[in-house]
């Protein structure tokens, strides 16, 4: 039980970095900015690792809570992979002309 604890803290650690560290890297430059979605890129990664360790966990498991624990950590990866797409979406340079 400990290690599926243990796992959830991880994962939530990870969401929050991947969504919350983008927002701060807009105002330091662009360079930056490619950096944080790299590194939220990564996060993201590391999370879907925990999250297969998690069922892997889980799947002799008769706790709903480890179940429910398990449904939050893949709900916490889709919005940071939405969170990583808006960053990436606002990273681009707008295209037309300017002025």
């Amino acid at each position: 039980m400990y290690q599926i604890k243990a796992t959830v803290v991880a994962v939530a650690v990870c969401s929050l970095l991947a969504g919350g560290v983008t927002a701060v890297a807009f105002a330091k430059g662009d360079e930056h900015v490619q950096e944080t979605i790299k590194h939220a890129k990564e996060g993201i990664a590391h999370e879907k690792e925990a999250i297969q360790h998690l069922e892997e966990a889980v799947k002799g498991s008769a706790d709903p809570h480890a179940k429910e624990a398990l449904e939050h950590a893949k709900e916490a990866v889709k919005h940071a992979e939405e969170s990583l797409a808006h960053a990436e979406q606002a990273s681009q340079k707008p295209k037309g002309k300017a002025k």
